[in-house]
């Protein structure tokens, strides 16, 4: 090849073909990290004020509808007033829904379009008839108007229903295909890894061969017929000749022409040195000779802490014996290509890497030393971690989600009936949350979220769950009780740990809770039919008054 004239351009060569499948490996990597980035930032921008707005406008419209039918039970105008007031906040909640649905959610834009036309169009009647009706001394009068909007009021509850219904499982498919799509692109890395190295190990082997390695093999036959007294032909010359070339011409100059010619330490060093992943060169017993500079950055380190020290005080691996049987095969001169494993740092802090390894041999055979490898994939870890926190668990409290409560649930009917114990299901509604939320604001109803979490979290066990199921809901799985007693003792702790004053941003606030409580039996078989089973019960401690318990069944208690 022309262009390779000299040594220094055939070894820049090699460095060049190395460079470049580094380089193309880090853009697929910068590829990978960034596509995870704009799902991420789907989810949060678009997809969770989605569900968030949902569950919400569909609260506001239970309320306005609560409202309504105490205006219409009692005859108090103010009431009716009450709810047409809140048709402001839930036209206004709608529209950003459509907006949000429209930017990327062609699927669900028709159904939320279509679900602020109709309550648009029912409150238009509701306003009217429902003052009117309570106006008259006969409320009677316009009951043919009342029947035909609680039917309009019916369905568009359910079409609120449906559609967070939807907007919760659209976040839950999202996340889930997130999960499947960083497992894809880590597998293809992982191959795209091996193939550029596979491939680079092919092409700087044919390069050093063709050019360096087989003309250096001519110029040492040289000089061995030279020390033995056998004739030596001079090499013929060729145009653009390389210093390999000229040493061979004046051969007798061959140890000086060699060192000319020799990469010195310091270059390599300075190669070795810049490269962004770690590479650690190992004695034969396994002691470290030496580090990069990636090494010493990664693990906080300075070459004299690592020098001479054991391979074993940089490395682990979550199974001690994968460890062992890695350095057994090392020495005995087994390669280890993208494992897996822990970089334990100055700070004693675990690093997740993908480490490579091989062993390095001396001319004679002998083992020489190991060259180990290791790319840091902490921040990808970290991606999969936070897309895997926001699928099982609540944002806001940290608790379990809906969907890993569920598995929790199953999991414990499973055992229920395997081993024949009892288990208790709570379904829990806050009593007076939305009037504090109105009072002083989300933020606050939030930190208030956050505080019945703790306080529910410390009245059971570490074997049972607490979960928020959306909203001001939670519920908790008390994985083994032996009556009902104990579920009575648990309920009662929750009841005094929330009815203690909050305080919230300096304002005292005071909350309530309301508790429905389901037994497992051997005719409940369906996780549905529990959860369907303790929220009516709930629901009927609401209507007691509120800020107590009832079982689902007397048989029950």
């Amino acid at each position: 090849m022309h262009i390779l004239r000299n040594i220094r351009s055939k070894i820049w060569a090699c460095v060049s073909v190395a460079l470049l499948s580094y380089l193309i490996a880090t853009l697929a990597t910068t590829w990978v990290n960034n596509e995870t980035k704009v799902s991420i930032t789907h989810i949060q921008k678009i997809d969770l004020p989605l569900s968030s707005k949902g569950l919400l406008v569909h609260s506001l419209f239970n309320a306005q509808s609560e409202d309504y039918e105490n205006g219409l039970l009692t005859g108090e105008k103010g009431d009716v007033l009450r709810a047409n007031m809140r048709h402001d906040q839930i036209a206004l909640m709608l529209e950003e829904l459509v907006q949000l649905a429209s930017a990327s959610h062609n699927d669900i834009y028709p159904r939320i379009l279509s679900l602020r036309d109709d309550y648009n169009d029912y409150f238009i009647m509701a306003s009217h008839y429902y003052l009117e009706a309570v106006q008259k001394a006969d409320i009677f009068a316009a009951r043919k108007e009342v029947h035909q909007l609680g039917k309009l009021r019916a369905g568009l509850d359910a079409d609120f229903q449906n559609v967070a219904e939807m907007l919760q499982a659209m976040i839950v498919t999202d996340l889930g295909d997130n999960n499947q799509r960083i497992d894809l692109y880590t597998r293809l890395l992982h191959i795209l890894f091996v193939l550029f190295l596979l491939l680079t190990t092919i092409v700087i082997n044919w390069l050093a061969n063709k050019e360096i390695i087989a003309p250096l093999a001519n110029v040492k036959k040289m000089i061995n017929d030279f020390s033995r007294g056998r004739t030596v032909d001079k090499p013929p010359r060729s145009q653009g000749g390389d210093e390999i070339q000229a040493l061979a011409s004046s051969f007798w100059q061959m140890t000086r022409e060699l060192q000319h010619i020799t990469v010195s330490r310091d270059y390599v060093d300075n190669i070795i040195n810049n490269m962004s992943d770690s590479l650690v060169i190992l004695n034969p017993d396994l002691t470290i000779q030496t580090a990069n500079h990636a090494t010493l950055s990664l693990l906080h380190s300075s070459e004299e802490d690592l020098e001479g020290s054991s391979f074993r005080k940089i490395f682990s691996h979550k199974e001690e014996s994968v460890a062992d049987s890695l350095f057994q095969g090392l020495i005995e001169g087994k390669a280890v290509t993208n494992l897996e494993a822990l970089y334990i740092s100055a700070e004693d802090d675990a690093i997740p890497v993908l480490f490579s390894a091989s062993a390095l041999y001396l001319p004679d055979g002998s083992l020489q030393g190991i060259s180990c490898l290791a790319h840091d994939i902490s921040e990808l870890k970290e991606q999969r971690d936070q897309l895997e926190f926001l699928a099982n668990f609540d944002k806001l409290t940290g608790l379990p989600n809906r969907n890993l409560f569920f598995d929790r649930l199953i999991l414990t009917m499973n055992e229920a009936r395997r081993y024949g114990h009892l288990f208790a299901l709570f379904y829990l509604d806050l009593d007076h949350f939305k009037p504090l939320n109105d009072k002083y604001g989300h933020e606050a109803g939030d930190l208030a979220l956050q505080e019945v979490a703790k306080r529910m979290q410390g009245t059971v066990r570490d074997t049972d769950t607490v979960s928020r199921v959306g909203g001001d809901e939670f519920t908790i799985l008390l994985s083994r009780v032996h009556n009902a007693s104990d579920a009575m003792k648990v309920a009662t702790k929750v009841l005094d740990a929330i009815g203690k004053p909050f305080v919230i941003h300096g304002n005292q606030c005071v909350l309530g809770v309301s508790i429905g409580i389901c037994l497992s039996s051997p005719d409940l078989t369906s996780a549905d039919i529990l959860m369907k089973n303790a929220d009516t019960a709930m629901y009927a401690a609401k209507a007691q008054g509120r800020n107590r318990f009832m079982f689902s069944s007397p048989d029950q208690m």
